[in-house]
């Protein structure tokens, strides 16, 4: 990390030889300080975090010289880790990378994406723990195992989305903090929508894309200041936009893993199957819809993020989408909404609503994300025995019949962005005391908080 200010090359006192100084020169000392304690601050909560895994958490499944527990142990990793290998990279290369194409923030994007997916793996773990315990009424060590890994890149998933939202906002610390509560949130509406209501959501639509969608946003609103306005700091170049490309296709290329990582056998392969129909057609109906809206060009803003949109929507619908043409016509409309979520939707959140939306999660993943759980109830109510080789009732939870799973389907659609809500308008009033809110103001009035930055030579 390093300071902008290509005037101070030495090391600066505080204290009141800091009060002498201009007032720039004491805005870069006061940025050395904040960054010293975000630095002993880490520390502390990743000290934390080893002592309470010390005292909460156990292996599963995977403890030396076991013999009875080895041929589970290798299933798990044949079955499951080649699916979390992809979804590790859709976490730290395509969403890192998708993050680049601010001008000025490409490093923060990538650096602080890197820091928070690493955070975000150890938090959950306890806070997914915790309220298992609570849901089940058994307090027991939290076990870990490969199973666990892949659950915490979903709630990677979910603060990274986040992070999109409030991307040149908030500084590292704010981040740890938004981190540690927004995980809590995610695992209570994980909770709330897998095991209360039992819904059907294979993929995450709701309690990843929707659920860090609406969160990010609500998040965004509450911390952005009231004058604030989009410098030309929140643009693109050339050259970021490249960047950024190679986040989208590596996202495009692994989002199969993502949706159908957790699945198994016939249900596992309409998802994936399913998702890259519906990848393709979100694909081609964002750049028609790009081309449309934008006087006959094709905007990398469009197709950075809305060629994405149908593997969002695809995530709760993946094994329940029985046709090929479904998956297609899903994908179509979705790539198309995001399209016009990026055109005239955004604008209008930042004008009117004062909703600063830096990288644009509402539209490539709120919007979609309840779109396909709308749809996934309209898909659930039509499916019928013979598409599922079963009666219905015996696929559904809890024996339900089709009309009482599909109202459940648009029930976990409100009862997620509903948590989002809540939690986001949470985290945003504790970032804004004054023991969290440790942002530069000059900067985060034009919405940009740089951290890392090429050191000029001295002259």
């Amino acid at each position: 990390m390093c300071i902008r200010d290509s005037r101070v090359h030495g090391e600066m006192s505080t204290g009141q030889e800091s009060n002498k100084l201009p007032p720039e020169l004491t805005e870069v000392v006061r940025g050395k300080t904040l960054r010293t304690k975000f630095v002993m601050i880490l520390i502390l909560a990743e000290l934390a975090v080893i002592l309470l895994y010390g005292f909460f958490c156990q292996y599963q499944g995977i403890m030396a010289n076991n013999a009875a527990l080895d041929s589970f142990a290798e299933s798990a990793i044949n079955l499951i880790y080649p699916f979390y290998q992809d979804v590790h990279v859709m976490m730290f290369i395509g969403f890192g990378f998708l993050m680049t194409y601010l001008r000025t923030n490409c490093w923060t994007a990538i650096g602080i994406n890197f820091m928070i997916g690493a955070f975000a793996i150890q938090v959950y773990v306890l806070w997914k723990g915790l309220l298992d315990n609570t849901w089940s009424g058994i307090w027991a060590k939290i076990p870990v195992d490969v199973n666990m890994l892949m659950n915490c890149d979903f709630a990677v998933s979910t603060v990274l989305i986040s992070y999109g939202g409030i991307l040149g906002k908030v500084s590292p610390y704010q981040m740890i903090v938004i981190t540690i509560f927004e995980v809590f949130f995610y695992a209570l509406n994980e909770n709330v929508v897998y095991k209360s209501l039992q819904v059907i959501d294979l993929g995450g639509s709701l309690t990843r894309h929707a659920f860090g969608g609406y969160f990010g946003i609500i998040l965004s609103w509450i911390i952005s200041p009231t004058k604030g306005h989009v410098t030309s700091k929140t643009h693109s170049t050339y050259n970021s936009n490249l960047f950024a490309m190679i986040g989208t296709l590596f996202l495009w290329m692994f989002w199969p893993s993502f949706n159908a990582g957790t699945a198994s056998g016939s249900a596992q392969h309409r998802a994936i199957v399913n998702t890259v129909l519906s990848l393709s057609s979100g694909c081609i109906s964002a750049f028609v819809a790009s081309s449309l809206f934008r006087g006959g060009r094709f905007n990398m803003e469009d197709i950075l993020n809305a060629t994405l949109a149908g593997g969002v929507a695809m995530g709760i619908n993946g094994e329940l989408v029985q046709q090929p043409w479904v998956a297609l016509l899903i994908g179509f409309f979705c790539g198309f909404i995001s399209s016009i979520g990026f055109t005239y939707i955004g604008p209008f959140f930042a004008k009117h609503l004062r909703i600063y939306d830096t990288a644009g999660i509402h539209h490539l993943h709120g919007m979609p994300g309840v779109a396909g759980g709308f749809i996934s109830a309209m898909v659930v109510a039509g499916l019928t025995a013979s598409d599922l080789g079963q009666d219905p009732s015996l696929y559904f939870p809890k024996r339900r019949d089709n009309p009482t799973q599909a109202w459940v389907q648009v029930a976990a659609t409100g009862v997620s962005v509903g948590i989002a809500v809540v939690g986001g308008i949470f985290t945003g009033l504790l970032l804004k005391l004054s023991l969290i809110h440790i942002s530069e103001p000059t900067r985060q009035a034009e919405i940009s908080y740089a951290v890392f930055c090429l050191k000029k030579k001295k002259t």
